[in-house]
């Protein structure tokens, strides 16, 4: 057999060897290169988490467009790259317990709702219902870990922010009640429109309690069929019903429990510095969203007053015996509730 003398064959020079080997590094270099970026875009691309969220009330409530919907998007803007929240739906998704079953078997990563919505399911948020410490007072004395213990035991998740604190509740009364010698006003033949966190308070102030709808408090103030009803010191005259209000009753009690919650689905998703970002955008948002309010609180207050409704404003001893007497239903509950946090929970945020 000849051997073959082709091109192929012939010996190579020192550097025309050196060259060719060169080139082909060079050529493989690249190639490399450019399947490892191919490569590289969709993971990059992965790392941004998506993650749903809901809220118990529909878009155009003020909660929902001043509050909720802005921390959603400053909490995109700080975890670019690491996670995107997308806003699915309001309460037309389902009543409050519909909603926390989703989020607790990891249908929705985020949940926006009053923590008092859930007391059948969370008992331990009782904590946030009669009491005014304010949230990042409770993130430094620790009640807000003991709380999400409970939470993330009981719903699969924590409580990412309480917001709104700004907001209390208050009294708001169609005509003048008596004031009684220890200064705390009566409600004696009035009667008022109640859920059952309010019963034990307004039946200890002499009134009878009755359910009414919200959508239907109108009507039942136009028609006498209640004498007035507790509610947030805000959003009253989003559906009229300051134009039957004559009286209104300070000081204010308890504070909005309006709460972003997040899944313990949701975070394990997040990469650590994802993660470290979302819990500080929750922390955060707390002080945000109480600037955001408190104004709009105070001018709600000048309103009602240039309005022609009258203020009975008690002080001192009589004001305690009367914040006492309203946070009474929650209270009592908690410290009967058996569960391991509970007792702290008393201690931290009720001082019991």
């Amino acid at each position: 057999m000849k051997e073959n003398k082709g091109r192929y064959n012939k010996p190579l020079k020192v550097g025309q060897n050196r060259e060719i080997i060169m080139n082909r590094f060079s050529i493989s270099t690249v190639a490399a290169v450019a399947i490892s970026g191919i490569f590289a875009i969709p993971a990059a691309q992965a790392a941004e988490v998506t993650l749903k969220g809901i809220s118990g009330w529909p878009k155009s409530f003020p909660m929902v467009a001043n509050d909720y919907l802005p921390f959603i998007e400053e909490a995109n803007k700080r975890g670019k790259g690491h996670f995107k929240i997308k806003w699915t739906g309001g309460s037309e998704l389902g009543k409050p317990a519909a909603q926390a079953k989703g989020f607790k078997s990891g249908v929705y990563d985020l949940m926006y709702t009053a923590a008092s919505y859930l007391q059948g399911s969370i008992p331990e948020v009782d904590a946030l219902s009669a009491q005014q410490i304010k949230p990042w007072d409770a993130r430094k004395s620790g009640g807000m870990a003991v709380l999400n213990k409970a939470v993330s035991k009981r719903l699969n998740g924590i409580i990412l922010s309480h917001t709104a604190s700004s907001v209390q509740f208050q009294l708001y009364l169609r005509k003048k009640p008596t004031i009684g010698p220890d200064g705390v006003i009566s409600l004696k033949g009035f009667k008022m429109r109640s859920v059952p966190i309010y019963d034990g308070f307004l039946k200890g102030l002499g009134a009878t309690t009755m359910t009414v709808h919200v959508p239907e408090i109108y009507e039942a103030l136009q028609r006498g069929v209640v004498d007035g009803f507790p509610f947030p010191n805000l959003w009253t005259r989003k559906f009229k019903w300051n134009k039957f209000v004559t009286h209104t009753v300070h000081p204010s009690f308890y504070q909005i429990e309006a709460c972003t919650f997040v899944s313990n689905k949701a975070l394990a998703k997040l990469s650590p510095e994802g993660k470290k970002i979302l819990l500080k955008v929750g922390e955060d948002w707390e002080r945000i969203s109480a600037k955001i309010w408190a104004p709009l609180v105070e001018k709600e207050r000048e309103v009602y007053k240039k309005g022609g409704a009258e203020e009975i404003v008690m002080s001192g001893a009589a004001a305690k015996k009367y914040i006492t007497l309203a946070n009474g239903t929650p209270v009592e509950r908690l410290k009967k509730l058996n569960s391991p946090e509970a007792k702290e929970l008393s201690r931290l945020f009720h001082g019991q």
